[in-house]
């Protein structure tokens, strides 16, 4: 019982905070000069990536650190989670800040973006790698539920990192909802998939060979 409320706890949280970030994500501002709206949108993205950490570290430890897909799947999502907060961080509160100090150096905004764009980047690719880790496992469970979210994990982990290797998009604003929004949507499968208590039989657990 403990462990199912665990599992719906994770999943509502992870629903919840995958919604939220495409809405804020649609607010992001597009100039230094938004005014409040910029610390405000990163801020409230930072905490829901930290809310979704917290739903992607449960699937993690009731799936088996045990299992390397996952240990691994982990580690890169941790990557992924500090960078996209650095990337966050300069151009929600550091850019900000430089902005209403009326400095107008265009060295240090040309610094601070191409910061943003690095690290965006990297937590796009750090991301990706996670789930499509995640995504072979549920590919190697039983049922066709579990084999069409590890289908949609490939997806959302393999493409946005593609378009983004081959210049078919970037990290401005739009190229950014692309890649989050993908993230989003296979983060509230995986999410439905806890709350609906997926990972509560332990014959499955058993029974799905570690992917080495």
């Amino acid at each position: 019982m403990e462990r199912a409320n665990g599992d719906r706890t994770a999943g509502s949280a992870m629903i919840a905070a995958a919604a939220l970030s495409v809405l804020a994500m649609a607010h992001h501002p597009t100039s230094a000069n938004a005014g409040p709206i910029g610390p405000i949108v990163h801020g409230t993205m930072i905490v829901l990536a930290a809310i979704m950490a917290f739903g992607f570290a449960h699937f993690a430890l009731r799936r088996g650190l045990g299992r390397p897909a996952i240990l691994a799947g982990l580690v890169a999502y941790a990557i992924g989670l500090g960078v996209t907060i650095g990337a966050a961080t300069i151009n929600g509160f550091v850019v900000p800040a430089l902005a209403a100090r009326a400095i107008a150096d265009r060295d240090v905004f040309l610094l601070a973006w191409e910061a943003n764009q690095a690290l965006a980047g990297i937590g796009v690719f750090a991301t990706g790698a996670a789930f499509a880790l995640w995504g072979l496992d549920f590919l190697r469970r039983p049922g066709f539920e579990a084999k069409a979210i590890g289908a949609l994990g490939l997806g959302a982990g393999l493409v946005p990192p593609a378009l983004l290797a081959l210049g078919a998009t970037d990290m401005h604003v739009a190229g950014a909802f692309i890649a989050y929004a993908a993230f989003a949507a296979w983060s509230v499968a995986v999410g439905i998939h806890l709350a609906r208590g997926g990972l509560a039989s332990n014959r499955d657990l058993a029974d799905s060979p570690p992917l080495a």
